[in-house]
């Protein structure tokens, strides 16, 4: 999942805050019983992680590239329309109120009361804080890196995941395999500029459920602008998969 669906995900379990974990299940084995009886006092995201504080240290949730989660509160579904996975429940927190199931998720303890003090929020696509200009410092740091890899570098657009690099490059008209050092100033403001617009877009369309309806080259056949067949390729050293117009993208 990318930024902007982390960042709807600790909305929607905001309810969870301030309650007590009655029961732990699932196949983690990360020692799942420390968190009962565990009282949550935050849910946070940041960049591709999800995180619930506790009173001295916190749970960290990455869902790799295809973890998802649901949630049961008072017997409705609150998070929307992410799909159940088959497989076994990774972890399962129950409350009386309900329960949060983590699927294909890596889970990790933060040794510490505040977890929200190790994260820089100025590299976070969808804080209140981020700054394009840092963001567009540290892309030009990166001359002979392809704009594809740049994209998904966390350390630079902390929650920029393949979805929105395949859309944001499609917008510029740029083939991800193109080389920062060939870009221009201008060209490289706009990208970190979409790369945030399009993000805060994600977040809203993913919130009414019609974000898929609004992809328009990620898993498309063929480019909506020229009709050419899309191209299908991993690119960069990173080997995501790339989809791009052969014909519009220069």
């Amino acid at each position: 999942m990318e930024g902007p669906s982390l960042y709807l995900a600790a909305e929607w379990l905001a309810p969870f805050v301030g309650k007590v974990i009655l029961g732990v299940e699932g196949n983690t084995r990360i020692g799942k019983e420390r968190l009962r009886e565990k009282t949550i006092l935050d849910i946070f995201s940041w960049g591709k992680h999800l995180v619930f504080q506790f009173d001295d240290f916190a749970l960290r949730v990455h869902f790799m590239l295809y973890g998802t989660f649901e949630a049961m509160l008072k017997g409705e579904k609150i998070t929307g329309d992410y799909p159940k996975k088959r497989a076994s429940p990774r972890l399962t927190l129950v409350f009386e109120e309900g329960q949060i199931i983590f699927y294909s998720s890596s889970l990790k303890y933060l040794e510490t009361p505040h977890a929200r003090n190790l994260y820089d929020f100025s590299t976070d696509i969808m804080s209140s804080v981020w700054d394009s200009k840092k963001a567009l410092n540290a892309v030009k740091n990166h001359q002979e890196d392809e704009i594809a890899d740049v994209l998904l570098d966390q350390t630079i657009f902390s929650g920029v995941g393949n979805i929105i690099k395949n859309e944001v490059l499609f917008l510029v008209k740029k083939k991800p395999s193109t080389l920062i050092k060939d870009m221009s100033h201008s060209l490289l403001q706009k990208i970190v500029k979409i790369a945030q617009q399009f993000s805060l877009q994600f977040y809203e369309w993913r919130k009414q459920f019609v974000l898929k309806k609004h992809y328009r080259i990620y898993r498309k056949s063929f480019c909506p602008l020229c009709g050419e067949k899309v191209c299908r390729k991993k690119t960069g050293k990173r080997e995501r998969v790339s989809f791009f117009c052969p014909n519009c993208q220069k």
